[in-house]
């Protein structure tokens, strides 16, 4: 495998006029140029020779993000990933583990926000913190932080890490031919930093599954707190096949009489299940849900560049003899039901931490959750970052739900906070997905007017990625099992919107290789409308295969009827984090 190394001027990333289509056409150029490499990246500000290096170096390792996990490689069996390979390389390397506790995030929704509450908790207590997250959005940087502030690890202490243990990582290389993983490597490099820099705690997420996922290697002493946050069914052949395989992976990191944080679950079975290992390896359990954790809302603001709810957060805390904990009028920039109780679950664990000996007073638990700005996860733009992406007079989010129950608490967010918005989707998704439930959840609970589908790169790679086509097909048949009219659009053609029976046409010139003449404008489309007895409403579908594309095809639509009525439109950009990526990387 190769890999193309792109280096772009600051100057040119940060120019505001040139930002989206000068990158476009330089992925574009070097995709046409260069298409026997196996991954193009393309570096910008922040990002450089330790990166770079870094990058090969992980490229010529098994990259099963880039290519999907095998069948029960997350479980804990003969199928499962070798753990003692893991054990083997931190060995290479000092054994790490060994310098400093660690917080372990397990769980399918809610991982990556619920870290982000205990970090910043703990960084407010004046705690030195290391953070390992995945995937990241913009720069592999972002997976790793250490400190007091929260910032990613530099390009040049990226470079003297790897530079210094590059001698250990090729002996261990060299001593498991051909097994090793790129992110192993990278878990066993995140441990390495943490150690380096003398942190006081580390929170670390989770991979895949729990049980066998390369993070999976801390010592019951060394274990400061499990969390599980609430169990799904992503990743349902890697992890065992059934939902039950699913809660007893996730529950491997649980250690012998080490606390266990236990999140919302939607299904009694995995609460039940990880109660059972909890109580077979005698680890106490807090509940973060239920009477034992509650969140109350107090005001919802959504009419500025920066919503934000008002909560009052209520916990039994078992370590003050049956006492009730509470924080009134905290709040949150974490929108949504669903980042409440990531909140509760983070402060349960600060709480039993707390009980541990740590000093984390109230005034810090407050601070870090008022802190937490969580990047693609229900983010709106600021008028100008929506305007640079062509929208004009639409609220632009970006999220990456990419499960059915990620896209029930996206849609559940959209209607509480723009409630008489009228809604649309741009949508890519990786192909181990289910599009059908995401799209029937998107559609029952928050329909849009406008579903614009496209294919995203999945870890710099197409392999696991969906065509838009693919996905229209999805969406339209979810919507027609919603009992929706279906509008689906045909290129070339005038539009005929059947809702208003209004005619558009443009004449827009259509050569491939440029973002904006690329683009599939709305009224190029002709309408195969499919409509159910008692229909529920309508949706149109168009399907454009880049992102740029797609961005541009729903500015157009939406901006030509923003006059119509009344109502705003929200145009949300979802399906995949890595969508997400794709989206922030255009942003001057």
């Amino acid at each position: 495998m190769q890999l193309f190394s792109i280096f772009v001027s600051p100057s040119i990333v940060t120019n505001k006029k040139v930002s989206i289509f000068y990158k476009y056409h330089i992925l574009n150029h070097y995709n046409s140029k260069f298409h026997h490499f196996h991954s193009i990246c393309v570096f910008t500000c922040g990002d450089g020779v330790g990166v770079a290096q870094l990058l090969q170096f992980l490229d010529s390792l098994k990259n099963y993000e880039r290519e999907g996990v095998p069948q029960g490689a997350g479980t804990d069996s003969d199928a499962g990933f070798d753990l003692q390979r893991m054990h083997r390389l931190l060995l290479h390397l000092g054994n790490p583990l060994s310098c400093y506790s660690v917080v372990h995030v397990a769980g399918t929704k809610g991982k990556g926000s619920t870290v982000a509450f205990i970090s910043n908790i703990l960084r407010s207590a004046g705690l030195s913190v290391g953070t390992y997250t995945s995937p990241h959005l913009t720069s592999i940087r972002e997976r790793i932080t250490a400190g007091k502030t929260g910032d990613p690890i530099s390009d040049e202490m990226l470079l003297e890490l790897f530079s210094n243990l590059r001698a250990n990582l090729d002996k261990a290389i060299a001593a498991e031919p051909g097994t090793l993983t790129h992110f192993e490597v990278l878990t066993a490099l995140a441990f390495s930093h943490f150690a380096r820099e003398k942190v006081d705690l580390a929170v670390v997420e989770t991979g895949l599954g729990g049980a066998r996922d390369a993070t999976n290697v801390i010592s019951a002493k060394g274990l400061a707190a499990a969390v599980i946050v609430g169990i799904g069914t992503e990743h349902l052949a890697a992890l065992g096949g059934s939902l039950e395989s699913i809660a007893l992976a996730k529950s491997g990191i649980i250690k012998d009489g080490r606390p266990v944080v236990v999140g919302q679950q939607k299904d009694s079975t995995t609460k039940d299940i990880i109660l059972k290992v909890a109580a077979s390896k005698e680890a106490p359990v807090r509940a973060a849900f239920g009477s034992s954790a509650q969140c109350e809302v107090v005001e919802v603001c959504s009419g500025s560049d920066a919503p934000f709810q008002i909560c009052n957060f209520f916990l039994d805390d078992t370590s003050e003899i049956e006492s009730r904990w509470e924080m009134k009028n905290v709040r949150l920039s974490a929108l949504g039901a669903h980042q409440q109780e990531n909140a509760l679950t983070a402060i349960s664990t600060v709480l039993s931490l707390r009980h541990q000996g740590w000093d984390i007073p109230d005034s810090s638990i407050r601070a870090g959750l008022e802190a937490t700005v969580i990047p693609g996860r229900f983010q709106i733009l600021d008028q100008h970052k929506a305007q640079a992406l062509g929208f004009s007079n639409a609220r632009v989010i970006l999220d990456g739900a990419h499960t059915e129950a990620s896209a029930n608490a996206l849609a559940c967010t959209l209607m509480e906070y723009f409630p008489t918005a009228k809604l649309a989707l741009v949508v890519g998704m990786a192909s181990d997905k289910d599009h059908f439930a995401f799209a029937r959840s998107l559609l029952e609970e928050a329909p849009p007017h406008l579903v614009v589908t496209t294919r995203v790169s999945v870890a710099g790679s197409l392999e696991r990625s969906t065509s838009g086509a693919e996905l229209a097909q999805s969406w339209c048949q979810a919507a027609k099992s919603a009992n929706m009219e279906v509008i689906l659009q045909s290129v070339q053609q005038p539009f005929v919107d059947h809702r208003n029976q209004n005619l558009a046409t443009h004449n827009v010139s259509r050569r491939t290789g440029s973002a904006d003449k690329a683009a599939i404008m709305a009224q190029d489309y002709t309408a195969e409308t499919q409509t159910p007895v008692g229909s529920k409403g309508s949706v149109v579908v168009l399907e454009a295969e880049k992102m740029e594309a797609a961005i541009s095809t729903a500015a157009k639509y939406v901006e030509q009827r923003s006059d119509e009525t009344q109502r705003i439109w929200v145009v949300c950009i979802t399906g995949s984090l890595h969508g997400v990526a794709t989206v922030l990387s255009l942003l001057p």
